[in-house]
């Protein structure tokens, strides 16, 4: 198995889309701080959140933090939002 997949995270509040290699293990607890500090610098500090939620990027339905990656079922190509 792979370490890291590579995502694409939409950002509604700024409409733009970034391409994200993240970690293949881990809660998403941990995995939202890392996503929002790579969109924060990527769009030049025009996303900040102190608070962001990560949704699936079809369907908009909300990940619980508590759900690992393996639980989303994220695979190379995969699309979150990040709101």
């Amino acid at each position: 198995m792979m370490s890291k997949l590579l995502v694409e995270v939409y950002v509604p509040a700024i409409s733009k889309a970034y391409d994200v290699l993240i970690p293949c293990s881990g809660k998403i607890y941990d995995l939202l701080p890392l996503i929002s500090s790579v969109v924060t610098k990527l769009s030049d500090g025009h996303f900040v959140s102190q608070s962001p939620v990560l949704c699936n990027g079809d369907t908009g339905n909300i990940y619980n933090n508590n759900m690992t990656i393996e639980d989303m079922r994220l695979k190379n190509g995969s699309r979150v939002m990040l709101v």
